[in-house]
């Protein structure tokens, strides 16, 4: 009679564990054909909720494991994009790279100054300022639009094309707020150090439309929480 216990009880065993290995291929295969499982509503909305631009200056200085940028950036590439051009480009900077990038930027700037004025020594000061704050940025990521010529031969309207990398930018954001990191997209010089021919060659922009839309900063905080926001109705912005 225990050995027949036994053997009833390892063999419901067996079955629960042969049950959940042909429901884990089940998921796998269907992951695999793009039927990913939907996490529930209310936690999608509270990670939309819960995202926020998170400045350097609130940054500790440590290192964001590669595998969650690897992870922001493959939230991006699932943006939507008219005419499946997929415009967005990234390039990644960490350490010495910012520096460099960062020097690069602030020269090519001050080119749009006169040295003595008043919009000099502000930018000078501002400089000094910012540059301090990079200091704990753990990475630094240039926001590109690439365009590109769909599959019937012609090109997206640009603002489009410039919709679907902020789109990018937002999945990025939204997978970084999950991982608890700060995340934050600068526009400043979009249309002047961020233009120039330096710039862009530098970041590999050098064909016709190709253009650089800001900088996203991203790095450890302790700070986190003490952002806030409370976001006007939404009612009042939509007619019905």
């Amino acid at each position: 009679v225990v050995l027949v216990g036994i053997l009833s009880v390892a063999l419901v065993q067996a079955q629960g564990s042969i049950r959940k290995l042909q429901e884990r291929q089940k998921e796998e295969k269907g992951e695999a054909q793009g039927q990913t499982k939907k996490p529930p509503l209310s936690q999608v909305e509270k990670l939309i909720a819960s995202r926020r631009s998170i400045f350097p200056k609130d940054y500790n200085g440590k290192v964001v494991p590669r595998d969650i940028i690897t992870k922001m950036l493959e939230a991006a590439n699932w943006a939507p994009t008219h005419g499946k051009t997929e415009p967005w480009r990234f390039v990644v900077m960490s350490g010495e790279e910012v520096k460099k990038f960062t020097a690069m930027k602030n020269e090519e700037n001050m080119k749009f100054l006169t040295e003595g004025t008043e919009e000099w020594e502000y930018a000078m000061k501002k400089i000094a300022r910012k540059q301090k704050e990079l200091e704990n940025v753990s990475h630094l990521i240039a926001i590109c639009l690439k365009r590109v010529v769909g599959k019937k031969g012609k090109l997206m309207p640009e603002w489009e094309d410039i919709s679907s990398v902020a789109c990018a930018v937002q999945n990025m954001h939204l997978v970084a707020t999950a991982a608890g990191v700060g995340g934050y997209w600068s526009s400043g010089g979009w249309n002047k150090a961020l233009a120039s021919e330096r710039i862009k060659s530098f970041l590999g922009m050098t064909e016709e439309g190709d253009r650089c839309l800001g900088l996203f900063h991203v790095g450890m905080s302790d700070k986190i929480a003490r952002y806030r926001r409370k976001p006007g109705s939404w009612e009042d912005k939509v007619v019905w």
